[in-house]
């Protein structure tokens, strides 16, 4: 149960997870055992039952990248989201994905997360709709910005810089009362033209050996890049300084993607912490591009 007042992560079970578990990894297998034992406490009731299942389904998935289990502990709390559309995905299952993506339709999410799931998928054009439809239904940044990833993500650069161009359009009016998600949206716009602008310039074989940094907008400020390369190949990526907290394992997933296909271009971002996967994506790529010769 919430505890009377204001947030206390001392007292409060999700508010610890979200503020001490979730933003430190080496506390991740401490915060899932609490959650498993509080779920044989609560075996007897039913509600607080369900509410377990879903924070365990929540944490296998964004902590752990446990999809398997993540499907398991949502399906059995009754769950049937786009989170357990991810979950298939992941396991090879694109046909469940698919079915379960059309029952929910609409992407209603606050950052275009089903929007960002069928691109994913390599169903651009169906992204692309439901961007249209997001427009439509009040919130074009949100949608733009979907939209610009996900052709980003096809290879499709000049039209991705215009949605994110479309994104600096809109303007903020008395009915989008989150302000701080229009400033987001906006500043990741920004970052991604820039990180586009650089793509085509980018010769990793021009780049000088040594160490190069730069930073870009994430969740909560900006993310710092440090990008080594040697004899024409990446050797490091590492993430130096940041003030993200719900990072999940955006920090070595994103990293460990650069190094693997010595590229910024074709980076999965990570489901979890999208934000911040764009962030050291956009960040790299201005790093390496201030090594060219």
């Amino acid at each position: 149960m919430k505890p009377n007042g204001g947030w206390n992560n001392q007292v409060n079970v999700g508010q610890y997870i979200w503020d001490i578990v979730n933003p430190n990894p080496d506390r991740w297998l401490e915060g899932l055992r609490l959650v498993h034992h509080l779920m044989q406490t609560h075996a007897n009731d039913a509600e607080l039952l369900k509410r377990d299942l879903r924070t365990l389904g929540s944490m296998y998935h964004n902590l752990m990248e446990d999809y398997p289990r993540a499907a398991w502990f949502w399906r059995n709390a009754g769950a049937n989201h786009e989170g357990v559309a991810d979950c298939y995905w992941k396991m090879g299952c694109k046909e469940m994905a698919v079915e379960l993506l059309k029952q929910l339709g609409n992407d209603d999410t606050r950052h275009g997360t089903i929007i960002k799931l069928w691109a994913d998928m390599g169903e651009l054009d169906t992204a692309l709709r439901l961007a249209e439809a997001k427009a439509k239904d009040g919130r074009p940044e949100v949608a733009y910005l979907a939209a610009g990833e996900a052709c980003r993500k096809a290879g499709q650069f000049k039209r991705a810089l215009d949605f994110f161009q479309r994104v600096l359009a809109v303007q903020q009016n008395d009915t989008q009362t989150r302000q701080n998600d229009f400033k987001q949206t906006y500043e990741r716009a920004k970052a991604s033209i820039e990180a586009i602008q650089v793509y085509e310039m980018l010769d990793l074989a021009k780049v000088r050996d040594g160490t190069y940094s730069s930073d870009s907008y994430g969740y909560s400020g900006q993310v710092f890049v440090d990008v080594t390369v040697q004899r024409g190949k990446i050797t490091d990526v590492k993430v130096p300084r940041h003030t993200e907290r719900q990072f999940y394992g955006a920090l070595d997933n994103t990293t460990k993607q650069i190094l693997d296909k010595q590229s910024v271009k074709d980076i999965d971002t990570f489901s979890s912490a999208t934000i911040t996967s764009e962030a050291i994506v956009n960040a790299a790529a201005k790093a390496l591009a201030s090594g060219m010769k």
